[in-house]
C-alpha cells in the first residue's frame, strides 16, 4: 500500500499557504516562527453554498469567522484550493441479491474515483452485508479501483450471520466473526437483511484512515439501516470525530421495488446525523439510477472545499467535545462542516 509521506497537520497547512501566497509572503512566513505546536492546531475542512444552494470557492478568509463552544477564535490558517491530499473510502452496500443494484453502485464507483481520486491522493474500496471486506487497499492506481470495483457484481447472495461477541476488526477479507446460518435467503424486506454499516465504518477508519493526514472523507452507500453491527451509531461517530473523516451517505431507495421504505418509517435520522456532525451529507437517491447522480454532488464538493486552522484558546486538553461553528459573514451564505472535536491529550493521540 503506497501511503503520503508522515506530515503533520500544520505542516499540510503551511506547505498549502507556499502554493497560495506570494513568494515575499513565504519568505516572511519562513523568518518567522508562526506555529505554537502541531498538536495544539484545530484545522477544519468545509463548503459553502449561497441562497440558491450553488456552491462558492470565491470567499476569502475575511468573510468567515470561527467559534469553539460559543468563544470567538483567530484564524491562523486559511486556504479554499484543494490541493491537500485527499485519503476517502468508498464503503459498498452488498447486502442484496438483486444484480441490476449491485452494477449500478459498481459503475458510479467506477465513476467517482476516476473523477476524485488525483497522483496525491489515495482510495479504497469496502462492501459491507453481513461480513466486511477490502475490495481494494489504499492506492491512486484509478485503473485499479475502477476495476476492483466491479468485482461486486460477482458478488451474488449472501448468508445471514449472527453477531457472536465484540468485533475485533478483521484484516482485508476476513469475515466478521459471526454463526453462519447456511440456506437463509437475502430478506425480501430492507429492514432484515444484514447491513454492517456502523461496523464498516470503524474498519474503514482503524485501517484505512486513522494514520493519515490531510483531508479524509468516507462515501457510504446504504440500501439499509445498519443491521447486525456490533458498533453502535455514537461508536461510529465517535471514531469519524476523533479522526477529523467527513461521511457521505448515499441513501439508495428503489421506489416499487422495495417493500419498505425503511429510512422514513425508522431511522433516516440516525444516518444524517452521522453525515451531518461530521461535515458531510446524507443524499437521497430515489431509485438505483440515480445513485451515480449521488456520487457526482460528492465529486463536486470535494472539489470546493475550504480549510483553515486555529489554535484553540482553551489549552485544557480534557478528552470532552468542543463545539465548533463556523460563519460566512456574507449574506444567504451557508457553510457546511464538522459540529465540532474531542479535545485528547497529545500523549493519547
Amino acid at each position: 500500500m503506497r501511503r503520503l509521506p508522515r506530515l503533520s497537520v500544520a505542516a499540510v497547512f503551511c506547505a498549502t499557504f507556499v502554493l497560495v501566497f506570494s513568494p515575499a509572503r513565504a519568505q516572511e512566513s519562513a523568518q518567522e516562527p508562526t506555529l505554537k505546536s502541531d498538536v495544539d492546531l484545530v484545522s477544519v475542512y468545509f463548503t459553502v453554498r449561497d441562497s440558491h444552494k450553488r456552491l462558492r470557492d470565491d470567499l476569502d478568509q475575511q468573510q468567515f469567522q470561527v467559534r469553539e463552544d460559543g468563544r470567538l477564535q483567530t484564524i491562523k490558517f486559511f486556504s479554499h484550493h484543494s490541493d491537500v491530499p485527499l485519503n476517502v473510502g468508498v464503503l459498498l452496500d452488498t447486502g442484496t441479491s438483486t444484480a441490476s443494484t449491485l452494477a449500478f453502485e459498481a459503475d458510479a464507483t467506477s465513476m467517482f474515483v476516476e473523477r476524485v481520486v488525483r497522483p496525491t491522493d489515495l482510495a479504497f474500496l469496502v462492501s459491507y452485508a453481513n461480513r466486511i471486506e477490502t475490495l481494494q487497499v489504499p492506492t491512486s492506481d484509478v485503473a485499479l479501483l475502477k476495476d476492483q470495483a466491479q468485482t461486486i457484481r460477482a458478488t451474488g447472495p449472501v448468508e445471514v450471520s449472527l453477531p457472536t461477541g465484540p468485533i475485533p476488526f478483521p484484516g482485508p477479507r476476513m469475515p466478521i466473526p459471526g454463526v453462519q446460518l447456511p440456506g437463509v435467503p437475502i430478506p425480501q424486506r430492507n429492514r432484515d437483511r444484514p447491513a454492517r454499516l456502523y461496523d464498516s465504518v470503524r474498519f474503514s477508519i482503524f485501517h484505512y484512515l486513522k494514520r493519515e493526514t490531510g483531508r479524509k472523507a468516507l462515501l457510504i452507500v446504504a440500501l439499509s439501516d445498519d443491521q447486525h453491527s456490533e458498533s453502535t451509531l455514537e461508536d461510529a461517530l465517535i471514531a469519524l470525530q476523533q479522526n477529523d473523516v467527513i461521511a457521505y451517505v448515499v441513501q439508495v431507495t428503489d421506489g416499487p421495488h422495495d417493500n419498505c421504505d425503511v429510512f422514513h418509517i425508522f431511522s433516516e435520522g440516525k444516518l444524517r446525523k452521522l453525515a451531518e456532525d461530521t461535515g458531510g451529507r446524507l443524499i437521497e437517491a430515489r431509485g438505483m439510477n440515480k445513485i451515480a447522480d449521488a456520487f457526482d454532488q460528492i465529486s463536486e464538493e470535494l472539489h470546493h472545499q475550504y480549510s483553515l486552522a486555529y489554535y484553540p484558546d482553551n489549552t485544557n486538553w480534557d478528552g470532552r467535545f468542543r463545539k465548533i461553528q463556523i460563519e460566512a459573514r456574507s449574506h444567504g451564505d451557508r457553510v457546511t462542516a464538522r459540529k465540532g472535536y474531542y479535545a485528547i491529550p497529545p500523549q493519547q493521540r
